[in-house]
């Protein structure tokens, strides 16, 4: 099927849904066709966001349609990762050039390794030798953008937004090595990465700021630990997501699952989705709005807003996690998994009847994602992040959704 055929599938899709088949999963589907009806399915090389983006897309693709019912509709969706993927080879041929992309280009590959389609190695070759020459700071923390034509800008930051492309691709290409040590050495590779963004940028909330300077060059640097200054939502999620995503690979492998390295990394993301949730009860009791603000620990301050992207990749870690018993109960007692989908549940409501919008032939749209944000300029300051502005229908926005309403029907199933 051509990419351009899918015009007929998505007007059947909205004709189905226009009779009244409104549940989470449905809208899941609904989106992910209101997406390629739109032509946001292939990678933008001009946006700042275009590898990320489309890696999410991919990944609410697969999530969504794996286990979708057989219809003519649905049957229609599952080609269209396939070509799209075939599409972005070009893109990460050359790993000397792939070297001076941000992490986010693993997003891509993560997507090819699970396809197992041998046409994509060569791909996947080429990325991981760009790995190879990725620089690292005196830490061995990845530089989150080796980025040539900036390099005062850009060097020596590390992003938590890198792990969500980063950690599980280098889980999920160790399965395609013959030696039987490939996989704890990537996973343990993975939670390195993971544990020094935690150790530097966490807060005693729990919660984790947006990265650091290994140099202390920025003027926002902490000139103890280089630390940003503020807690983005979005780059809080970037960084669940990608455990979850890392843990969910490593899972499937028993020997994997049985190590201290999986439990290490599984208490982590515990520890942290805990502090989210707390997060929301907080902003829950202030304001009366349960969603993920733009500065997640400044609910209703002055500019600040709930963001419709972080707000529905938590909704996904907490539902998916509490689903493959990723949460344990607290030391206090706290039943981890009833909290996780509790408030889960009260986000996604909230979020979506803010932002959420249905028009008459069956398309929908999401309103309330914040543009990228980066700590390349000098002031990251809470002003910075509360005036960035918001887009209409961004991939990251509504791929989000449909991971999240995905998970929501699994709940209510």
């Amino acid at each position: 099927m051509k990419l351009q055929q899918f015009a007929a599938i998505a007007v059947a899709i909205f004709v189905s849904f226009a009779n009244g088949d409104t549940s989470p999963q449905d809208l899941a589907l609904r989106m992910l066709a209101s997406i390629e009806n739109r032509g946001q399915a292939t990678i933008d090389s001009g946006a700042s966001t275009g590898f990320i983006q489309v890696g999410l897309f991919w990944q609410a693709l697969a999530v969504v349609t794996e286990s979708a019912p057989s219809t003519v509709e649905n049957d229609g969706l599952r080609p269209l990762l396939s070509e799209s993927l075939a599409s972005s080879i070009p893109s990460l041929m050359n790993s000397t050039r792939d070297a001076g992309l941000p992490l986010d280009r693993f997003s891509l590959g993560s997507a090819m390794v699970a396809s197992q389609n041998a046409s994509f190695l060569p791909t996947i070759e080429a990325l991981n030798a760009s790995l190879e020459l990725q620089p690292r700071n005196e830490n061995g923390g990845l530089w989150y953008y080796n980025n040539l034509q900036n390099l005062t800008a850009y060097q020596n930051l590390s992003y938590l937004d890198g792990m969500y492309s980063f950690a599980p691709y280098i889980t999920i290409q160790a399965s395609l090595s013959n030696h039987s040590s490939q996989p704890l050495a990537a996973l343990e590779m993975a939670l390195e990465q993971i544990q020094i963004l935690h150790d530097i940028c966490v807060r005693p909330s729990g919660l984790l700021v947006h990265g650091y300077d290994a140099l202390k060059a920025h003027n926002w640097a902490n000139q103890t630990s280089g630390a940003s200054p503020e807690v983005w939502g979005r780059s809080l999620a970037w960084y669940s997501l990608g455990m979850l995503n890392t843990l969910e690979i490593a899972a499937r492998s028993p020997t994997l699952k049985g190590l201290e390295t999986f439990e290490t990394l599984r208490s982590l993301f515990q520890e942290t989705m805990l502090a989210q949730i707390q997060a929301a009860e907080h902003s829950k009791a202030m304001t009366n709005r349960p969603g993920v603000w733009q500065v997640v620990d400044r609910p209703g301050n002055a500019g600040n807003f709930v963001e419709a992207s972080s707000s529905f990749m938590t909704v996904y870690n907490l539902l998916r996690g509490a689903r493959l018993h990723l949460f344990s109960d607290s030391k206090e007692g706290q039943n981890c998994t009833n909290s996780a989908q509790s408030i889960a549940e009260e986000i996604y409501a909230t979020v979506s009847q803010q932002y959420l919008i249905t028009y008459a032939n069956g398309t929908l749209s999401l309103n309330g994602t914040s543009s990228v944000a980066s700590l390349s300029p000098q002031n990251v300051s809470y002003e910075y992040y509360v005036s960035r502005p918001t887009e209409l229908d961004s991939l990251i926005g509504t791929s989000a959704f449909s991971l999240a309403s995905y998970e929501m029907g699994k709940l209510q199933s």
